[in-house]
């Protein structure tokens, strides 16, 4: 019980200190925030963080993994049921769209980071994009989608529509998430429309 108590606060720990970085980080900047703020913030002490993340790059990597943890979460408590493959690509990639959204400035970051090689954080949206490229094939192998186009065009502009909200959309004083998802549905519809298998005519 005693270690299961420990576990449980070392959890919560962690997901406070998460929690006060992406805050901060959004708020007044990546650069500009120091470690003691986060742990002010998170309510624990300096060293308490650095037990957890050695240094501000794994504070990025972690936040990142807590969205796809999210995402992978949502997939089978959510979607395990979904029986329309595309369906069920729309719904992930409006999860990916709308958890980014939440914290603009921090997205954006993450993601140049992601493409850099030089940096700590290149990469960490390969898991992301994996679990997309597995429903795309999915999509394909159902019928869903046609199967003439490599599954690897098909997420290159899944990723691009999450670029296009990231970068484009955080300026127009779109109202609600709704708005956002309602928004994405239309592009989702339009991009995808020329993935979708030939109707067959009956005879």
């Amino acid at each position: 019980m005693k270690h299961s108590r420990r576990a449980l606060n070392k959890e919560k720990s962690r997901r406070s200190i998460l929690k006060a970085s992406r805050k901060l980080f959004s708020d007044q900047g990546y650069d500009e925030t120091l470690i003691e703020e986060i742990a002010d913030l998170a309510e624990v002490s300096k060293a308490t963080v650095y037990n957890y993340f050695p240094d501000k790059d794994s504070l990025l990597i972690a936040i990142v993994e807590e969205v796809e943890e999210g995402i992978e979460d949502y997939l089978d408590a959510e979607l395990s049921a979904e029986t329309n493959a595309l369906d069920k690509i729309r719904r992930v990639l409006t999860e990916l769209v709308l958890a980014s959204l939440q914290y603009p400035g921090l997205s954006r970051r993450i993601v140049f980071l992601n493409s850099s090689r030089t940096s700590t954080l290149h990469g960490t949206l390969n898991e992301i994009k994996s679990l997309l490229y597995q429903l795309i094939a999915a999509a394909q192998s159902d019928g869903c989608l046609s199967a003439e186009i490599s599954a690897g065009e098909i997420l290159d502009l899944l990723m691009g529509m999450h670029f296009i909200a990231l970068f484009q959309w955080t300026g127009e004083g779109i109202a609600s998430a709704q708005d956002q998802q309602d928004k994405l549905d239309r592009l989702f519809d339009s991009v995808m429309q020329q993935y979708l298998p030939p109707i067959k005519d009956p005879l």
